[in-house]
């Protein structure tokens, strides 16, 4: 009985040996899937599609940065402004140049939009020029030059910003499809 016995109790744990190491390959070929890089997940066509999209709302940002620095735009289409700022953002507190000043300092979104609700009008504009850089599991950095006008002074200013690259399922009807969308980060 003792032979019966212990031959059943190696014949199990060999089985939850040969168990375990099937789920940690699972597991390792999920991870390394999860973790690839955008560059070898996509064509290098379609990420700089998406790297395109994110230069056009770092454009469309800095119209709205301008937007809010205008006064003679009533309240409630400020209220609309910071909205949309807010929803081109991984995180409203994220941290952005200090365009207000000279110095340039970083501080978070929050307070930046604040700044700009306060401040005499600043004209914005982005350099057509764009260049994509360190693409990661889930991000990118793009670089391009803002000039900022603020009483009849032009400063020109590299910025690097981190863009954010996500996959977030929708429904369409009874159908659930995955949508790829970009959100900016920290400049």
């Amino acid at each position: 009985m003792n032979k019966k016995f212990l031959f059943i109790v190696i014949l199990l744990c060999s089985f939850f040996v040969n168990a375990q190491d099937v789920l940690k390959e699972s597991v390792s070929e999920k991870k390394s899937v999860a973790t690839m890089s955008l560059n070898k997940r996509f064509s290098a066509k379609v990420l700089n599609a998406y790297q395109e999209n994110s230069k056009t709302k770092v454009e469309d940002l800095f119209s709205y940065f301008q937007m809010l620095t205008d006064a003679s735009l009533n309240d409630d289409l400020k209220k609309e402004v910071v909205k949309n700022i807010n929803l081109l953002f991984q995180n409203p507190n994220t941290l952005v140049i200090d365009f207000t000043s000279d110095s340039f300092d970083k501080i978070t979104l929050q307070q930046f939009i604040q700044k700009l609700l306060i401040s005499e009008p600043i004209l914005f504009s982005v350099s057509d020029e764009s260049r994509y850089d360190s693409v990661e599991y889930q991000s990118w950095k793009t670089g391009y030059t803002v000039s900022r006008t603020k009483s009849g002074i032009v400063l020109k200013t590299k910025i690097v910003q981190k863009v954010y690259f996500y996959e977030t399922p929708k429904m369409f009807g009874e159908e659930t499809k995955v949508v790829f969308s970009t959100l900016l980060g920290e400049m």
